[in-house]
């Protein structure tokens, strides 16, 4: 990698989408790692833990079979964990694997659904399909529980050829009866899978062309192997963590890498953190955040450091209800989260949260000491402080010079520092705020 350590503007791009941006205490420590380093660390979860943040959870007093509670269960997790990627990973799979409690009716369900995609969601992909094919709240979701021999229930054999693995085009609707006679009998007694031998259709069948005695592990087996899952995956994870619209050789790249890695995810992902096109200037700040990542990033940025009980509901305003996508293809994402309505619901959000940290911060010490001690003594020295935190400083010069006007204004007169502390205060959560409404401020 042609990246030096300390190149923070590569390295906030990695670490906003690899995961949901970074608080300056945890900016400082990967400046210092580098961007190879940060990436290792990323791609390998299991060799930092995460006992602060189970501690932490420990305190919170949830109730697993509460929707709300696990909601901020996961908020609490993507905030606050010292495996951002892992949490970024789950958040895709729950998009691309998209389950809804609305139909589901149990979190715990939904809860034990989302551990195995952190379990598994970094490892061999086959693995992962074959425990969200055992799924209990996926075996209720797409029907699978009234899946019966002689009787074939063809919903999650149609979708996880066309949404989960080789996509629309590589498959005919006898590969579709096929695998539902090899899904029969996979029921779940709501909290674990249960096989229904007596249920199941055990005679031979032809799938993609290969005859067998197949059962739901085999489908999982062929279709995990299949060069089109490779390629769709590939494109399914560019559009996520690279951009809207990748070019095709780009997901040919991460294509081959899947198959040459035995369907390895972490070296997938390697793949595309390490891509020319994902490390270049039209992937940079091209992809709009989502209201999860909006409010995580939000959270990480200013340090809050507990979750509000609102905060889901927040998000839910914003366009995005975690558990509860609004089909079985899951959000769609890019300008869908930026309708009027959405992005009034993301400005009353940053409004409280730069008023709820500016009123923490001053709990500890005067403003004016805590911003000496970054070196801020004027409006400018403000606005690029908190431009660089907030956007990495990517602001136009036109921009730029408005925020400096409206922080060192005073009854109309310009002045080069702000002298009262209540008027600091009431500067520095405005200008906050106005930055977090900026197109910027909404791209990842």
């Amino acid at each position: 990698m042609n990246i030096a350590n300390g190149d923070r503007f590569w390295i906030s791009h990695l670490i906003r989408r690899a995961g949901f941006g970074a608080t300056p205490q945890e900016m400082r420590r990967y400046l210092q790692l580098g961007y190879d380093e940060l990436l290792d660390e990323l791609l390998h979860p299991e060799r930092i833990g995460n006992s602060a943040l189970e501690t932490q959870l420990s305190t919170l007093n949830l109730d697993f079979t509460k929707l709300a509670d696990i909601q901020r269960w996961w908020l609490y997790r993507m905030c606050f964990t010292s495996c951002p990627l892992q949490e970024k990973m789950t958040l895709f799979w729950h998009g691309h694997f998209a389950t809804s409690n609305r139909k589901v009716n149990s979190a715990f369900a939904m809860y034990i659904q989302n551990m195995s995609m952190r379990k598994y969601g970094l490892g061999d992909f086959q693995q992962l399909l074959l425990t969200i094919s055992k799924d209990p709240a996926m075996i209720i979701w797409l029907d699978n529980q009234q899946n019966k021999k002689g009787k074939p229930n063809e919903n999650y054999a149609r979708e996880i050829m066309e949404l989960f693995t080789i996509g629309i085009g590589n498959y005919n609707e006898n590969d579709v009866k096929e695998a539902a006679r090899a899904f029969t009998g996979w029921h779940t007694n709501i909290v674990a899978y249960k096989k229904n031998v007596k249920q199941h259709d055990d005679d031979k069948k032809v799938f993609l062309g290969q005859n067998g005695n197949w059962d739901g592990e085999d489908i999982v087996r062929i279709l995990a192997e299949q060069p089109a899952t490779g390629y769709f995956l590939a494109n399914k994870l560019s559009r996520f963590f690279v951009m809207d619209d990748p070019p095709n050789s780009m997901v040919k790249r991460i294509a081959e890498r899947y198959s040459e890695s035995n369907r390895d995810i972490r070296q997938v992902m390697r793949a595309i953190f390490t891509d020319k096109n994902f490390l270049s200037k039209r992937a940079y700040h091209s992809k709009i955040k989502s209201p999860v990542e909006f409010a995580v990033g939000t959270v990480k940025m200013l340090q809050i450091k507990h979750l509000d009980e609102s905060l889901p509901g927040q998000i839910e305003r914003m366009g995005q209800s975690l558990f509860q996508p609004p089909n079985v293809k899951g959000w769609d994402g890019g300008k869908v989260w930026i309708s009027s309505d959405k992005m009034m619901a993301r400005f009353n959000f940053s409004a409280v949260a730069s008023g709820a940290r500016v009123k923490r911060i001053l709990e500890f010490a005067p403003l004016s000491k805590l911003l000496a001690e970054q070196n801020v003594t004027d409006a400018a020295q403000l606005v690029d402080y908190f431009a660089t935190l907030l956007v990495d400083g990517d602001l136009s010069r036109s921009t730029r010079s408005r925020l400096i006007d409206y922080v060192s204004s005073d009854n109309g007169r310009i002045v080069d520092t702000i002298k009262s502390e209540r008027a600091l205060e009431v500067k520095v959560r405005g200008l906050v705020h106005l930055i977090m409404t900026l197109p910027a401020y909404q791209l990842c």
